[in-house]
């Protein structure tokens, strides 16, 4: 049996905390006359989405892209880390120079 082909080129499962979903099938979708559509269950199982989550969509190059809360975080987190190395620490970066500010001002 051939393998089916997906949303994406890898058909790896889905595990929470990793930066891709598994892939699943291409599935046709319906717009109804309120402009809703239905996620088939499998897409929403791999893309780890609830009843109830919230998702942000996003139209690029005319597909839109839905993104879960958990991927859009991972998202910002990897982009973050293009400019901040692992291990450091903005927030004690930040404490360190606004008390090196405030001994200068003490100081003056």
């Amino acid at each position: 049996m051939a393998a089916s082909k997906g949303f994406a080129e890898d058909q790896e499962p889905f595990v929470r905390g990793t930066d891709e979903a598994r892939s699943v099938p291409h599935a046709r979708l319906k717009v109804d006359k309120a402009g809703r559509i239905v996620i088939p269950a499998e897409t929403r199982a791999a893309m780890g989405v609830s009843v109830g989550d919230r998702l942000v969509a996003r139209l690029v190059d005319g597909e839109l892209r839905l993104l879960s809360r958990e991927a859009g975080l991972r998202r910002a987190q990897q982009l973050v880390r293009q400019y901040v190395p692992e291990g450091t620490c903005l927030v004690d970066e930040l404490l360190a120079e606004r008390r090196a500010e405030a001994g200068s001002e003490d100081a003056a």
